[in-house]
């Protein structure tokens, strides 16, 4: 069975990348990041065969750039804030799947298979991000699981927190991967600059 893999983005059209840091950084500069980001990404795995790539899209539709398109395998971000966003892939996704953002510029192989390797044992995998939140997020699909993101508070340092205490109190297994960091402000992307030049 494949091991399915979901990068969720906006479509990165100017107007839609990164809001937050365009005002620091322009939004040529924030589109350029995550353009290079899903191109990392997509050509590290596509020459993987136990992976099976998605792009989870805001909005669902073709996207094309000069240096590749994405025509196939595309789903519509359905929900209404991020945990009924994940939770519409959980129901309908077979088997184990890891879902990232598209501003993880520090993803290797070995930390995906470390996720998948987790989720044959546990529930839930998370990869945990030094702003108190997490860039990635997978589901064994083993068994049905109870709603665990109720009451999490998003985009603040207490996600993580808040998520791991829903899964404590459903008892919910799970365990971590690696830590990394996602880039949403100005130090985040200087540090980027600086690492990856």
């Amino acid at each position: 069975m494949n091991q399915n893999i979901f990068i969720m983005t906006k479509i990165p059209y100017l107007e839609n990348c990164k809001k937050r840091l365009s005002v620091d950084i322009g939004p040529i500069s924030s589109r350029r990041l995550i353009l290079n980001n899903i191109e990392h990404n997509r050509k590290l795995f596509l020459r993987l065969k136990q992976y099976k790539i998605y792009f989870y899209l805001k909005p669902g539709k073709k996207f094309r750039t000069y240096s590749y398109t994405i025509f196939g395998n595309i789903f519509n971000q359905t929900g209404n804030c991020l945990g009924e966003k994940i939770w519409y892939l959980k129901k309908i996704s077979c088997g184990p799947f890891i879902l990232f953002g598209s501003d993880i510029p520090e993803i290797k192989i070995s930390y995906i298979k470390k996720l998948f390797h987790i989720l044959k044992r546990k529930d839930v995998v998370l990869g945990p991000s030094y702003d108190g939140g997490f860039w990635a997020i997978g589901f064994s699909n083993k068994k049905q699981l109870p709603f665990p993101f109720a009451g999490v508070r998003w985009s603040s340092n207490h996600t993580l927190e808040d998520l791991v205490r829903n899964l404590c109190s459903l008892k919910i297994s799970f365990n971590f991967g690696q830590k990394l960091r996602d880039i949403d402000i100005l130090k985040d992307y200087c540090d980027y600059i600086d690492r990856f030049k």
